[in-house]
């Protein structure tokens, strides 16, 4: 006994004098990576914390070199002038039907192509996916202007309609999974269902399903985190589509549109003048504002979805990708 006793007060010992000698390097590690975080995090959150400090202080501040962060006069004219001269009720309702719309039909349509990508084989499917590849790779820009074409006389032969200024020319590219960003979701959805068992889908058929009612029944539940996370994904792109929207449209408000043109907006609603000669200083405070208002609403998203965003990536294999 007494010699077990010895052993466990050298183990003890010798225990105590390890944890001292790592002490001093765990402690450098946690500074240091306190350090990187806290630097990441600064770099990341400078321009929401500057947009936010610049929607609600006024325009005389900006010449003011002493006001950094905190406005020495707070108001909240700058945020009701570009709320008006955005006209975000309208805006926002407009681009909620177009925008979350599209999101949703573009995500069910990529859906039903990953699945397919991912379970059956049939002639042309690696010629096909490749066409998937590209369109990941080549731009939206070198296919605007045959699209343009194609929606200004959409039809055959005599009988045509002209889609332009219409919210067709959104949804017809995403109920066919041509929308924005669609080759990259249906490769997260292909990549999805391939880590999928396949016993579930045998035992689908075996009680009578066909292809399609086992993927409503039995592969769209278990992949509601993708499904979830590609949505998001997809309403941010649309959200923050510019290009897209000013080439199919010249009348439509969406949330990118007037932010685009609040410059002239705001010349016209305070000044009256759409030439008014204003300070590219004095600007920014409208400027923060429209773009606060614009990611207000995705931010308020992502927060209640971001549990099962994170989860979905993580599943969805696009870490790995």
């Amino acid at each position: 006994m007494p010699e077990e006793q010895t052993v466990k007060t050298e183990t003890k010992e010798t225990e105590k004098k390890k944890k001292h000698k790592k002490a001093p390097a765990e402690v450098v590690w946690a500074v240091f990576r306190f350090l990187i975080l806290f630097g990441l995090g600064f770099v990341i959150m400078y321009p929401l914390l500057y947009m936010i400090s610049c929607s609600f202080r006024e325009r005389a501040d900006m010449n003011d070199p002493t006001v950094v962060w905190i406005p020495r006069h707070f108001t909240l004219s700058v945020m009701r002038d570009t709320i008006q001269a955005m006209d975000f009720g309208t805006t926002l309702l407009n681009t909620v039907l177009m925008n979350v719309g599209c999101s949703m039909v573009q995500v069910l349509s990529c859906a039903i192509t990953g699945y397919g990508f991912a379970r059956f084989r049939f002639r042309g499917s690696r010629l096909l996916f490749g066409l998937v590849i590209l369109m990941i790779l080549v731009p939206t820009q070198v296919i605007a202007l045959p699209l343009y074409g194609q929606f200004r006389f959409f039809g055959i032969g005599s009988h045509t309609v002209n889609l332009i200024d219409t919210m067709w020319t959104m949804y017809l590219p995403a109920m066919t999974a041509n929308g924005i960003r669609a080759g990259l979701m249906i490769f997260l959805f292909r990549q999805f269902f391939r880590g999928l068992p396949r016993e579930i889908e045998d035992a689908a058929y075996i009680d009578g399903c066909g292809p399609f009612m086992t993927f409503v029944r039995v592969m769209a539940p278990n992949a509601s985190a993708a499904f979830l996370t590609v949505f998001l994904f997809s309403l941010v792109w649309y959200w923050n589509d510019y290009y897209v929207s000013s080439t199919f449209f010249t009348n439509s408000k969406t949330v990118a549109l007037m932010l685009q043109n609040l410059d002239t907006e705001l010349k016209i609603r305070l000044f009256k003048d759409a030439k008014a000669d204003i300070s590219p200083r004095e600007q920014i405070v409208w400027k923060e504002a429209g773009c606060l208002l614009s990611i207000a609403p995705v931010l308020a998203v992502y927060a209640l979805l971001q549990k099962h965003f994170t989860e979905g990536i993580a599943r969805s294999g696009i870490t790995g990708m």
